[in-house]
C-alpha cells in the first residue's frame, strides 16, 4: 500500500486541527474560570446548568417573595397590637364613665379621649405597607378601605378577602387580614349575645348578658334569627312582673309580633336574673312599669359605631340629673362591645402569628435550598483550574510535537533523498 506525501499531510491535517480547537478552548476556560462556554460543547451539562440557574431563581423569587410577606405582616401586627391598645384605653374610659362619682367635667374629660379614640382608630384601620397597599382593605388594597359617610358613620368600602403570596413551590399563605372582621362585625355583648334598653325606659334598671346556659339553644336562635323582648309590667301590691316574647327579626316590627310567643314570665325580683332559651340576663337596678329590653343573640358591631355610643353616653346629663339608666345601659354595652373587639384582635393576631413563623421557617429553608443550588450551578460551570492548566500545558506540547512533525513531513520529497 501506498501513501503519498499529500495523503499523509491531508491525514494529518484534521487532528492538528482538533488539537489546536482543544487548547483555544482550554485557553478560554482558564481565562473565563468556566467550562461551559457554550451548549455544543456539552449538551448534557449545559441542560443540567439550566435547570440549576432555574432553580437559583425560582428559589431567590419565593425568597424575595417571603421576605416582602413578612414586612407586610409585621405592618399589620404592629396596627393591630395598636389597635389592642386604643381598644384598652376606650375600655378604662368607659368603666370609668359608667361610675356614679363621675363629675359633668370629667365625662367632658372623657368624651375628649373617645374622640381622639376614634381619630387614632380611623388612621389605624387605614394602615398602609411598604408598598403603598392597605393592609386592612382585603382584595382592593390600593384604596383606603374605611371612610367617613356623609351622616358621620364611618363605613367599610374594601371587601372580606385576604391577599395571600407564594413563599415556596405549591405554598401560598395570606398575608393580610381584612379589617371587615376586625373593625366591622364584631360579635356585640356578651359572647355575641346583645342588650338593648327601650329608649321611653322610666325606671333606673339595665340589662346584661350573663353567659349561656343552653349552647344549642342559643346557636338554634341564631340561626332563626329569633330576639327577645323582656318587658316588665305592675303586678298586686306594687310588685313587677316581668315577661319574655321570642320572635323573628327585630321586637315591635310586624314580623316579630306575627311569630311572638311568651316563653318566660313572672314575678321579678330586683336583682335576680332572669333565665330563658338557654340564656342569662341581669338586671341591675329597678326596673319600672313598661320598661322593656330587647336581646339579640347573634349581634355584631361596628368597633367605630361602638365608640361613637361611648361618646354619645359619655355627655354630660343636664344639669342637676344624673346620668339616664339608657346612658348607662349604652356604656355596659359599649364595654362588652370592646371585649368583644379585643378578642377579634387577639385572634387576628395570633393567626398572623402562625402565619409570621411558618414563613421564617420556609424562607430559612428556600435560603439554604438556593445556596446549595448557586453552589451546584457554580461546580457545574466553574472550571477546575489546576486541572485545566494541566491539560492545556499538555495540549500545548502535543500540539507543538505535531506542529513540529508536520513541517518536517511537509518538506520531505524524494529530490532531498536524491540529494542526500
Amino acid at each position: 500500500m501506498r501513501i503519498s506525501t499529500q495523503e499523509f499531510l491531508l491525514g494529518s491535517l484534521p487532528d492538528l486541527l482538533t488539537q489546536q480547537s482543544n487548547v483555544n478552548q482550554l485557553d478560554r476556560q482558564i481565562a473565563t474560570g468556566q467550562t461551559m462556554l457554550g451548549a455544543t460543547a456539552d449538551p448534557a451539562g449545559a441542560g443540567l446548568s439550566l435547570q440549576t440557574a432555574d432553580a437559583v431563581q425560582h428559589f431567590a423569587y419565593d425568597a424575595g417573595n417571603a421576605e416582602s410577606a413578612a414586612q407586610t405582616i409585621g405592618t399589620t401586627l404592629s396596627a393591630l397590637q395598636q389597635v389592642a391598645d386604643v381598644i384598652d384605653q376606650l375600655r378604662q374610659t368607659a368603666v370609668e364613665g359608667a361610675s356614679a362619682a363621675t363629675t359633668a367635667s370629667m365625662r367632658a374629660g372623657l368624651v375628649a379621649v373617645a374622640q381622639n379614640a376614634l381619630q387614632q382608630l380611623m388612621a389605624l384601620g387605614n394602615t398602609q405597607g411598604a408598598d403603598g397597599s392597605y393592609v386592612f382593605a382585603g382584595s382592593n388594597a390600593k384604596s383606603a378601605p374605611f371612610v367617613t359617610a356623609a351622616d358621620g358613620q364611618i363605613a367599610f368600602v374594601g371587601d372580606g378577602a385576604t391577599n395571600a403570596v407564594e413563599i415556596a413551590p405549591g405554598l401560598s399563605v395570606p398575608v393580610t387580614v381584612s379589617g371587615q372582621g376586625i373593625f366591622m362585625n364584631i360579635p356585640a355583648g356578651k359572647e355575641g349575645v346583645a342588650v338593648v334598653a327601650q329608649g321611653t325606659n322610666t325606671g333606673s334598671a339595665y340589662a346584661l348578658a350573663q353567659g349561656v346556659t343552653d349552647l344549642g339553644q342559643l346557636t338554634a336562635a341564631r340561626l332563626a334569627g329569633t330576639q327577645y323582648e323582656i318587658a316588665f309590667g305592675a303586678g298586686s301590691g306594687g310588685a313587677l312582673t316581668y315577661t319574655v316574647a321570642s320572635g323573628a327579626g327585630s321586637p315591635g316590627t310586624s314580623g316579630f309580633a306575627a311569630s311572638s310567643g311568651t316563653i318566660a314570665s313572672g314575678s321579678f325580683s330586683p336583682g335576680a336574673d332572669l333565665r330563658f332559651a338557654g340564656l342569662d340576663v341581669a338586671i341591675d337596678g329597678t326596673p319600672a312599669a313598661g320598661d322593656k329590653f330587647v336581646v339579640e343573640p347573634g349581634a355584631t358591631a361596628s368597633l367605630f359605631t361602638t365608640v361613637q355610643d361611648l361618646i354619645a353616653a359619655l355627655a354630660p346629663p343636664p344639669a342637676g340629673q344624673p346620668a339616664s339608666s339608657q346612658a348607662q345601659q349604652q356604656i355596659e354595652n359599649v364595654i362588652a362591645n370592646l371585649d368583644g373587639a379585643q378578642n377579634s384582635v387577639l385572634s387576628a393576631e395570633a393567626s398572623l402569628g402562625a402565619t409570621l413563623a411558618q414563613i421564617e421557617g420556609v424562607r430559612a429553608q428556600d435560603q439554604t435550598q438556593g445556596t446549595d443550588a448557586a453552589a451546584a450551578l457554580t461546580n457545574l460551570q466553574s472550571a477546575d483550574l489546576p486541572q485545566v492548566l494541566a491539560n492545556y500545558s499538555a495540549g500545548v506540547t502535543a500540539l507543538q510535537a505535531a506542529e513540529l512533525a508536520f513541517a518536517r513531513i511537509q518538506n520531505l520529497t524524494l529530490f532531498s533523498v536524491i540529494r542526500s
